[in-house]
């Protein structure tokens, strides 16, 4: 097969910090080609340099040869690489959430009604509705979508938008290169085996692949070769019948990767926060009778096929979803959606939605790191009996700040460095770090892992263990990682249909969780 893009010598730097050196990288045509790397390996940048993304320009721009179907070529901006045939799906959702579906996947290539376009030229001609349709129906069908084009976007679940991500830009006609940047990372193992299905099938249709993930049980399985960054640096590439995931984890960090695992304790049964009979009202689900209790100590793992209802508990309280119905917090009643006294008592909710719910993106790591304890305790105060009005202990915040950053691998280049410019996962970190600095009594924590590296997620798999047992925090994990689930908790709460279906030990069998997930009950004898 011969080359659709060939990458020499190509280097990018930020001030006085390489983000990419030297990087050397050729897609075939027709090729599904896996590109892995811990956070801050200079993946991202790679792609944001071949996607034209405005950062890179207004920051010095790129050295090296970009070459594209044989034709050497600059690439200014995002404009020039859609028109080179360049498509990509970023790890965070670029959505409109008060368009339909068809009207995101056809943004700025509607179909125009042809009479109106006669008389009132393109800017003002009509779009016809009935042929976007058409067109989103066909894109979403060959990632084996069923679903009607004119649902809003705010309604659909997290699943759901990756796929739309993706068929906006298998929509183009001229889609040659499609680049996707973490696909799987919001998406449970169905969901994903979906779409890595999907990905073959476009493969076959002529584009070729470049594969972003840190799963790398589905970059071997569907890559024909496979690039490993590591430091902004290539320092290594397999074809097919060379893959060898130990190896190659070995090779993205430099150092062995040993699995976290939880050690039994004895949990008492105090109920710390318990939901009874509560509604919450989220997308069109209407959901009643949901019922859960938290016992105080322990690490509840929440989980379920995407939509059904993971973050209902946490959502609900933050006035995110519409949540009423008895709940109480040490046997006090709380109101959902009072978030000055759930936050009082102890309460503190990392979100799933890091970009949208859980950063400062425009200020600093040690900002991000502190700002909810400096309102919450007084660690950080030089005068703790005037809180509202103390002046911050500028020494012991920056001091908490590198602990928190070695402790956690954040890859930066110092404390004072913006949130906006970390990659994915190390944004995930530093949305960690601030809730573990808050030292609460009880930790909702939204997909931990998700865009996180193979290393790092040990890390922060570790860190919730030793939050819990030596801080004697409660934590409450809601994940699609069941793997992950059943190596740190106690119990596993699996949700169907926005309700609690079952609760399992994380020592259940495999078959058990499955049957779960899909709603269906245990036979006696497998209880």
């Amino acid at each position: 097969m011969d080359s659709i893009l060939k990458v020499t010598g190509l280097t990018k730097k930020y001030e006085d910090n390489y983000a990419l050196n030297k990087v050397d990288f050729e897609l075939k045509r027709g090729e599904i080609h896996g590109l892995v790397g811990a956070n801050g390996s200079g993946k991202s940048t790679f792609l944001n340099i071949l996607f034209g993304n405005s950062i890179i320009r207004e920051t010095g721009g790129y050295s090296g040869e970009i070459i594209i179907d044989k034709e050497n070529t600059y690439i200014k901006d995002t404009s020039s690489a859609v028109e080179l045939g360049i498509g990509m799906v970023h790890q965070e959702f670029a959505l409109i959430g008060d368009l339909n579906i068809a009207s995101n996947i056809k943004i700025n290539r509607e179909n125009l009604n042809k009479k109106t376009e006669k008389i009132l030229g393109k800017d003002f001609a009509r779009v016809d509705v009935k042929r976007n349709k058409e067109d989103s129906e066909k894109a979403l069908s060959i990632l084996g979508i069923d679903i009607d084009p004119s649902l809003k976007v705010f309604n659909l679940s997290t699943n759901i938008k990756q796929f739309v991500e993706i068929a906006r830009e298998i929509d183009k006609v001229n889609l040659k290169i499609l680049m996707l940047d973490e696909p799987t990372a919001s998406l449970n193992e169905e969901d994903s085996k979906l779409l890595l299905s999907s990905l073959k099938r476009i493969k076959e249709q002529g584009s070729s692949i470049i594969f972003i993930s840190h799963r790398l049980e589905e970059v071997v399985e569907i890559c024909d070769r496979i690039t490993i960054f590591r430091d902004g640096e290539v320092v290594s590439s397999y074809s097919k019948e060379a893959f060898d995931i130990p190896k190659i984890a070995m090779d993205m960090t430099g150092k062995k990767v040993v699995k976290t695992l939880r050690k039994e304790k004895d949990i008492k049964e105090n109920i710390l926060l318990s939901f009874k009979d509560v509604e919450v009202n989220y997308g069109q689900r209407n959901t009643k009778g949901i019922s859960l209790d938290i016992y105080e100590g322990e690490i509840l793992g929440i989980t379920g096929l995407a939509g059904h209802g993971q973050d209902i508990f946490p959502y609900g309280l933050m006035d995110v979803y519409e949540m009423s119905g008895d709940v109480r917090f040490n046997g006090e009643k709380i109101v959902p959606g009072d978030i000055e006294d759930i936050t009082k008592k102890g309460i503190y909710i990392l979100p799933d939605e890091r970009k949208e719910m859980g950063l400062l993106l425009d200020s600093p790591i040690w900002k991000n790191i502190v700002f909810s304890s400096c309102h919450l305790s007084t660690e950080f105060l030089k005068i703790p009996w005037f809180k509202s009005f103390s002046p911050l202990k500028s020494n012991a915040m920056y001091e908490h700040t590198d602990n928190m950053i070695e402790d956690l691998n954040i890859k930066c280049r110092d404390k004072y460095q913006l949130v906006r410019e970390l990659s994915g996962g190390n944004q995930q970190k530093v949305c960690l770090a601030r809730a573990i600095t808050t030292k609460p009594k009880l930790l909702f924590v939204g997909e931990p892992t998700r865009g996180i590296d193979l290393y790092s997620k040990e890390l922060i798999l570790d860190m919730l263990l030793e939050t819990n047992i030596q801080d004697k925090v409660t934590i409450v994990v809601s994940s699609g990682e069941l793997g992950e689930l059943k190596r740190i908790c106690d119990r596993i709460v699996v949700m169907y249909e926005g309700k609690v279906f079952d609760i399992l030990k994380p020592d259940d069998s495999d078959q058990a969780f499955s049957l779960a997930i899909l709603g269906a009950r245990r036979v006696d004898s497998e209880k």
